[in-house]
């Protein structure tokens, strides 16, 4: 089984190639329904340069990791909370930083 880190670095990676299956299977239905609530509520980061994980800390088995997204528009940071489910990590909440 993949290590949190290694499990962050494959979403990472998903998102960079825009691996919409990858991406959507990572996340619980619950984060899922956020990520495409937030998709029409603001401006996407166009040309994505460079994305970086920062482990934030852990809280209750949960490990939080903030993306920070480096693009051609400006970029963000997204906040992700990881947790094992069924043995597979996957993000159950997310948002803006």
């Amino acid at each position: 089984m993949a290590s949190i880190d290694e499990a962050v670095q494959g979403y990472v990676n998903a998102i960079k190639v825009m691996d919409i299956g990858t991406l959507m299977a990572t996340l619980t239905p619950e984060a899922l329904a956020k990520a495409m609530a937030q998709m029409g509520s603001g401006p996407q980061p166009a040309g994505i340069s460079d994305i970086r994980a920062e482990q934030q800390g852990e809280e209750n088995g949960e490990y939080i990791y903030h993306l920070v997204v480096t693009a051609d528009s400006g970029g963000g940071t997204m906040m992700t909370r990881w947790k094992q489910i069924e043995g597979a990590w996957k993000v159950t909440d997310l948002g803006q930083v």
